[in-house]
Order: C-alpha cells, then sequence, then structure tokens
C-alpha cells in the first residue's frame, strides 16, 4: 500500500502529464483551480462547522491563521507567479476565519502542548528575523543576495513548522476521529496537488516553491485518511 507522501508525488506526476498532453491546461489556470478549490474546502468545512459537524482544533487553526500569512509573503519575496500565490493568500484569509469562529467559542486558547507553544514561537522568531532582514536590506546594512539567502532559508523553515502545527489536528484525528470529516480535507488535497502541477510547470521539480504544495498535500490527505467514515462510524460504535 502507498504511504501518503508515495500517493501525492504519484498523483502529482500523473496530474501533471494529463494536463499537458492531454487537456492542454496553462499554469495560470491551474493556479485558478488551484484557488477555487482551496475556497469550495473552506466553504464546506465552515458549513460543517457552523452545523457543529465537526470541531476545528483551535491550536492548529491558530498557527494555520499566522504562519500562512508569513509563507505567503515569502514566497511573494521570492518572486512567485501570483497565480502560485492565490491558493496560500485564500488559506491565509480564511484560516483566520476559522481562528475567529474557535475565539468566538471560547475554544481559541493559548496552546496547551509544548510542541504546539514551540511551534507558535518559531513562527514568531522567524518573522521578527524576516522583518529584520527586509530593514537590513532597506537600509544597505545587507546585499540583496543576502537577504535573498535569508528569505530562502525562513521559507523552508516556514514550511517545516507547518508540521508541528499539524500535529495537534492529526492527534485529534487520529484519536477522535469524530472531531474531523473527511470531505474538504480531500477538496484541500487535491487543491495542492494542482499548486504542485503549477509549480513543478514554472520551476521545475527542484524548486523550494515546492515544499509547500507537496508538504501540505501529504499533511492534509493524513487527516482526510483519518477521519474517513469508516474510521468515525468504527470510534462511534465503540
Amino acid at each position: 500500500m502507498l504511504t501518503p507522501e508515495e500517493f501525492v508525488l504519484a498523483l502529482l506526476a500523473v496530474t501533471e502529464q494529463v494536463s499537458t498532453t492531454v487537456l492542454g491546461i496553462s499554469p495560470l489556470q491551474l493556479g485558478i483551480a488551484a484557488g477555487t478549490l482551496q475556497i469550495l474546502g473552506y466553504a464546506l468545512y465552515i458549513y460543517q462547522s457552523n452545523r457543529r459537524e465537526l470541531e476545528p482544533n483551535p491550536a492548529a487553526w491558530l498557527m494555520f491563521a499566522y504562519g500562512t500569512a508569513l509563507l505567503t509573503a515569502l514566497e511573494l519575496d521570492l518572486d512567485a507567479e501570483l497565480h502560485l500565490l492565490i491558493l496560500p493568500a485564500v488559506c491565509s484569509l480564511l484560516s483566520v476565519y476559522v481562528a475567529l469562529l474557535c475565539w468566538k467559542r471560547g475554544t481559541l486558547t493559548w496552546p496547551e502542548d509544548t510542541a504546539d507553544r514551540l511551534a507558535f514561537i518559531a513562527d514568531i522568531i522567524l518573522t521578527i528575523a524576516y522583518i529584520g532582514a527586509w530593514a537590513l536590506r532597506a537600509q544597505g546594512s545587507i546585499s540583496e543576495e543576502a537577504r535573498e539567502f535569508a528569505t530562502f532559508a525562513f521559507l523552508l523553515c516556514s514550511n517545516a513548522t507547518t508540521f508541528t502545527a499539524f500535529s495537534p489536528l492529526l492527534r485529534d484525528a487520529y484519536l477522535h476521529p469524530n472531531r474531523e470529516r473527511s470531505l474538504a480535507w480531500t477538496i484541500w488535497t487535491l487543491a495542492y496537488v494542482t499548486l504542485g502541477v503549477a509549480t513543478v510547470w514554472e520551476h521545475g521539480w527542484h524548486s523550494v516553491l515546492l515544499v509547500y504544495p507537496i508538504s501540505n498535500a501529504v499533511l492534509h490527505f493524513s487527516v482526510a485518511w483519518l477521519a474517513r467514515p469508516h474510521r468515525r462510524r468504527h470510534y462511534s460504535a465503540v
């Protein structure tokens, strides 16, 4: 059986081949499609949350709301095409909305788990370091090449914190699959796979910009798999 990572990479390769040889879709169209899928997933997730069919993990969404905005800024600084930024921009805005839903319900509090706290602190440090590098460049204290290298390094670190941000959500989905629903996470997985294809098309397989869609496709697919209906039914029966 394929692991989530192998599944996503295989899906990326197949989708790229189909889109280029059969459908003739451009990277711009793929970027728009990825953003549209992202909006669709959020619309479904927010709808199910308002109906109390699922329970958003407050610690995870707090970090999504903050971290994705930073990552979007970093990718923009690395001259990512605008159509590659549609999905992360949508995610930045709508994850804030989900975090506000948690706050409105009184569940958005300082993370209790040590790993969650460290991830949030890491995001804060990353932002301060990035702003500092940008300010030094503006003052002429460091070269443009040094600032670009710092942005590259920060982008890698920002993508790394995504795994930690997902840790409370994955733990919840594993222990309490009834708190999530798989459909929205499946739609988001397809959105990131689509963005991955567009990124490969624009920058090739060795671009640092590819880390974001691949890592998120794997993580979103993992939540979808853990929250699949069979596990929820089994959990309810127990």
